[in-house]
């Protein structure tokens, strides 16, 4: 591929890919590609983030540490309360998960080992518990420490709204976010 007018950066601009079964994450840790991953909750990323870092350090030469050159997607939101956090967010999110759903299903939203059942149905409490961060910011920044912990994240993008969520709820919590969880996560302020 060529780009024009050809980029400044030296060697060049990362590259990211989104990425999740074992074929694309193979292929882009292979080629030097940078991996997204979106919905699988912590315990099934381990297995991933192994795959990558494995086939990304095979193919370079040098050894790569877990969650290197892979980055997260996580829906985001904090409020002072999680009980405020779900009525504020849950229609609007629920709304988005129910048309992506449709036609992804659920099956990547298991947890490691875990078999995709009849039981299973969409619901905030079901996301809540494998890949949301909503909640308080004390919560909120431990689910962000897990993730760091258990994977190695090092790239977080926040999806912090959804199509009916007030613009105002949506701007409140990315204060929140800014002001008590960020701060946790930097040289000295607490979780690292």
């Amino acid at each position: 591929m060529q780009v024009t007018p050809f980029p400044l950066q030296r060697p060049h601009p990362p590259l990211w890919q989104v990425i999740d079964s074992p074929r694309s994450i193979k292929s882009a840790a292979a080629d030097g590609v940078q991996g997204l991953f979106w919905l699988p909750p912590v315990s099934a990323l381990k297995e991933r983030f192994e795959l990558y870092r494995d086939t990304a350090s095979q193919a370079s030469g040098r050894e790569y540490a877990l969650g290197e050159g892979i980055g997260l997607v996580r829906d985001v939101y904090v409020a002072d309360t999680m009980e405020q956090a779900r009525a504020e967010f849950e229609e609007a999110l629920m709304t988005t998960y129910r048309w992506i759903m449709h036609w992804r299903g659920l099956s990547n939203l298991m947890e490691a080992g875990e078999e995709l059942s009849d039981a299973h149905e969409l619901s905030f409490d079901f996301l809540q518990g494998r890949n949301l961060l909503v909640g308080t910011p004390e919560y909120v920044s431990e689910k962000i420490a897990e993730l760091r912990d258990e994977v190695g994240c090092e790239h977080l993008l926040l999806w912090t709204t959804h199509p009916g969520l007030p613009h105002r709820n949506a701007m409140r919590s990315l204060e929140l976010f800014a002001e008590k969880v960020m701060p946790r996560f930097t040289t000295g302020g607490g979780h690292g």
